[in-house]
């Protein structure tokens, strides 16, 4: 005891809990006080919004059958570099103990893809499952949006049918006007309209990508120029032009019918046509736009964004992806949305 009290003597006095920590402010590195670019807090209403809403879909998923999955928050690379080679290229990338490539979630339905397959590849019949949670990619510059983002999506899994296309089309504008956003609308196109295209004119990779920007940006003088550069045949390089300018109704089906001479084209403009024949009352707030072919090499056939009028960044996207999952040895075709809940928070 009496050795004891010697060392509690010859130490110096507790500081009062405020000097403590001002001491500690007047210490502490600045860098702690902010977070990374990219990344930020939720407080109070922001974070009581988002329950909310997780909620309100968690119901609504529920009572249409769907089941709730969280994929692990970290994967293997290859899930990423399988699922979509420029979202792996802007993962989080880190090693393990045994020098193995990690990332941190990157997308949920490569994720969620992986899950399946080797979860719940003899599961038969349709598979129905939601997820809610973050994703994490690198951005470029303090301006390039958040690196730490909130989806919810839900995808239908083991049968390919425009029933679930449309199915998957409905149950996302349904979930916008359950959010408060009725005025939400849908871009719909397939990965087949214009792959039928590009596959006809055999075009080395570099070609094919400058082709898709311009469509995509709807630079028709660039895309002109190009397809002269190039010696694209004059009656292909009318079917682009006309598919550059296919924004609309289900006229600009009519229209794109009534030029595209591929099959696969052909093939992906009909699929569009009973799409549209199917949305019913849904048909309304649906825009065919058939130069939007960012995503060609992901999906297989529909692929569309979800939009509101009251703001330029999308809501979400989604598509079939009937390829992925036999990426990691589950041969079934695949189809579903994410909804960018980050995008819908702040526009309510």
């Amino acid at each position: 005891m009496e050795w004891y009290a010697e060392q509690i003597s010859s130490q110096k006095p507790f500081l009062d809990p405020q000097e403590g920590l001002s001491a500690f402010r007047g210490t502490m590195d600045t860098t702690f006080a902010a977070l990374p670019p990219g990344f930020r807090d939720l407080a109070f209403d922001d974070a009581a919004s988002r329950r909310t809403m997780d909620t309100l879909l968690a119901g609504m998923f529920a009572a249409r059958g769907f089941r709730e999955v969280l994929p692990s928050g970290i994967e293997f690379l290859d899930v990423y570099t399988r699922g979509n080679q420029s979202i792996s290229e802007r993962a989080f990338k880190f090693l393990d103990r045994e020098d193995r490539l990690l990332a941190l979630r990157a997308d949920f339905t490569p994720a969620v893809a992986r899950m399946v397959a080797t979860r719940f590849g003899s599961e038969a019949g349709v598979l129905r499952i939601w997820y809610s949670g973050n994703v994490f990619r690198r951005v470029e510059g303090r301006n390039g949006g958040y690196a730490e983002s909130w989806q919810v999506g839900a995808e239908l899994i083991g049968q390919e049918s425009i029933e679930h296309d449309c199915e998957t089309i409905v149950l996302a504008l349904e979930s916008l006007s359950a959010l408060g956003m009725e005025s939400a609308g849908v871009h719909i196109n397939h990965a087949g309209v214009f792959r039928g295209i590009l596959n006809a004119l055999d075009l080395p990779d570099g070609a094919r990508d400058r082709l898709k920007s311009e469509i995509d940006h709807k630079d028709a003088r660039a895309l002109a120029n190009h397809m002269e550069e190039l010696g694209v045949p004059a009656t292909i390089g009318e079917q682009v032009h006309v598919l550059a300018r296919c924004i609309g109704g289900v006229e600009v089906l009519h229209e794109a019918a009534g030029v595209l001479r591929h099959e696969e084209s052909q093939n992906a403009i009909a699929h569009l046509q009973s799409v549209a024949d199917r949305l019913g009352s849904w048909r309304d707030r649906v825009t065919f736009d058939l130069t939007e072919i960012d995503e060609l090499e992901y999906y297989t056939g529909i692929m569309f964004t979800l939009f509101s009028p009251a703001r330029r960044s999308p809501l979400g996207m989604g598509g079939r992806y009937d390829s992925l999952l036999r990426a990691f040895g589950s041969d079934r075709p695949a189809v579903g949305f994410s909804l960018f809940m980050d995008s819908i928070l702040e526009g309510r």
